[in-house]
């Protein structure tokens, strides 16, 4: 195979076609026979062939001969520049992964130990790509556990988006749980996570909270610190009600839009915490109520979410990945291929218009392999995130 994974996308109402497409391209693009030296594939589907999706997998088994496949099933997937969205698609990518780096997991097959060792000395159970069925019980709890599996600081993944049964791949098409891949010290992989939102304040200390109810920031009513930072500190004085409240126009107004950024430590550096959306206030105690329970977060950070906050924190995530492509792996020539696994909820308008995320992705990373997954929650690190994009390159 070339340096670079060879990859191929192709949307079709009969998946014979549409794999046929795909197979096609990839004989091109490795100027050999489809599949050649591969040792795992890597599948998205969009839902539409679900029912086939076993079919699929072992049509690209036979014609590719490669045995190990990796992948999910959603109402959305990405290739290059495009996405499809809620029509016919297939997207795979083909790797030549040593076979003793990479271990394809699910309930069925435990993935590695994580102090097990490859042939060569390295340790096997280093990074995950993991996939999950949105119907798994404890899903949050279930990501935590996996990243305690491994001995290195990488998972990335999503959750399928599919409205059938049929969610993930991995060596079979599969329902409910965890399923993905295991890769090991070898595999040299650089990931980077995007909110699709930029901070419009500081970040505050939690000081009194309960479930999703937030109460207070730095000591703070937590609605008065938000319209602080929100750049309206008068407007509980400017528009109140005989009860000292913002009136409810403008207090609708107020939420359109925003969200707390949640973590701990130093998270808020690196971008690297949980967006939830603000869905009301308690105008008499001037509290706010939170899309999600606040768990172990200590710190928030309000957002703003548009179009001008995505494409600008997406072009953060994506250069801060390359500066460290380039500083440590001597430039974006190295990539091999990519995974981008992004919220179905940043389709649409979010971004400009159709494959106008993926169309930026590749503006700023320049012209690599790259498929992907509209999915119904994001995987980096320990956490299960929403509107996020994740971005794993492979070098």
């Amino acid at each position: 195979m070339s340096s670079q994974f060879p990859w191929a996308h192709a949307t079709h109402p009969d998946w014979r076609m549409s794999a046929s497409l795909c197979l096609a391209q990839i004989e091109r693009a490795s100027r050999v026979g489809a599949g050649a030296g591969a040792t795992l594939g890597f599948l998205y589907l969009t839902d539409h062939h679900a029912a086939e999706a076993a079919d699929i997998l072992a049509f690209l088994r036979e014609r590719t001969g490669v045995t190990h496949w990796t992948g999910a099933i959603g109402v959305g997937i990405a290739a290059g520049t495009a996405e499809y969205i809620d029509e016919p698609a297939i997207a795979l990518m083909l790797a030549d992964f040593a076979p003793d780096d990479f271990q394809v997991f699910s309930g069925a097959t435990p993935p590695p130990e994580r102090l097990a060792r490859t042939p060569d000395g390295r340790r096997a159970a280093w990074t995950a790509l993991v996939h999950a069925d949105a119907a798994t019980p404890d899903l949050a709890d279930l990501v935590h556990d996996m990243r305690g599996k491994l001995a290195g600081a990488t998972v990335f993944g999503g959750v399928s988006s599919s409205r059938h049964p049929q969610t993930t791949i991995a060596d079979s098409v599969l329902s409910g749980g965890l399923s993905g891949v295991v890769l090991s010290e070898n595999v040299a992989v650089a990931s980077r996570v995007s909110q699709s939102c930029q901070p419009i304040g500081p970040v505050h200390r939690v000081t009194e909270s309960a479930g999703r109810r937030l109460n207070r920031l730095d000591g703070v009513p937590a609605l008065d610190v938000l319209l602080r930072d929100m750049g309206a500190p008068d407007m509980l004085q400017r528009r109140a009600t005989p009860a000292g409240a913002p009136t409810m126009p403008a207090a609708v107004q107020m939420l359109q839009g925003t969200f707390v950024g949640m973590g701990s430590g130093d998270a808020f550096m690196h971008g690297d915490y949980q967006v939830r959306p603000l869905i009301g206030v308690d105008p008499h105690e001037r509290a706010l109520a939170l899309g999600s329970d606040l768990d172990e977060a200590d710190h928030v950070v309000f957002c703003r979410r548009d179009r001008a906050a995505a494409q600008a924190d997406l072009i953060r995530a994506c250069t801060s990945l390359r500066e460290q492509i380039e500083s440590e792996h001597g430039g974006m020539e190295r990539v091999r291929g990519a995974l981008y696994i992004s919220c179905l909820g940043r389709t649409g308008t979010l971004f400009g218009g159709p494959s106008a995320e993926m169309q930026l992705v590749q503006q700023q990373l320049g012209d690599l392999p790259l498929i992907g997954l509209y999915a119904n929650g994001e995987i980096f690190k320990d956490r299960l995130y929403w509107y996020a994009g994740v971005l794993a390159v492979f070098l």
